[in-house]
């Protein structure tokens, strides 16, 4: 992890590789607050030194930062560590940020360059939704077609 940080022009100090092993760890985009809960279970950190840190992984590829509904950011691994880029599936309900598994290729990303004779630098694929948790919760069954059960509601949350 040292040697990626250090190739990516960010210098692998002891809070930036505690960084990197969280979002190395989920299996989730991971809003700052969990991050920083995270972290701070290795280590004393401040919020300004995480948002710092998270910003230079972002500037440098080690990081993607996806916008929500709930208008907190949600951090993941970039291409440059996690080797790939990838899309997420976030639901609407309960606001949870889940990356897609490896092989879900939604978009041919080398296709569309092509196309648009573009060099594509990044891509941010997301899939909007209710998770099975949330249905379940609200004694649903699974959905049918997209929109087939009226409009996404936050879950009462009253950040519509």
């Amino acid at each position: 992890m040292a040697r990626l940080l250090a190739e990516a022009g960010a210098e692998p100090t002891p809070v930036r590789l505690a960084v990197a092993r969280v979002l190395a760890g989920g299996d989730r985009a991971m809003p700052a607050a969990d991050i920083l809960a995270r972290v701070r279970e290795a280590m004393p950190v401040n919020k300004v030194t995480l948002y710092r840190i998270l910003d230079l992984f972002v500037r440098q590829g080690l990081a993607n930062r996806h916008s929500s509904g709930d208008r907190a950011f949600r951090y993941c691994l970039g291409p440059r560590l996690s080797g790939r880029a990838h899309g997420h599936a976030y639901c609407l309900r309960c606001g949870r940020m889940e990356c897609l598994p490896a092989g879900s290729d939604l978009l041919d990303v080398v296709a569309v360059g092509r196309s648009l004779d573009m060099d594509v630098l990044g891509v941010e694929v997301r899939i909007d939704g209710v998770c099975a948790s949330c249905r379940q919760a609200a004694g649903e069954g699974r959905s049918g077609p997209a929109g087939s059960q009226g409009p996404a509601v936050d879950g009462g949350r009253g950040k519509n």
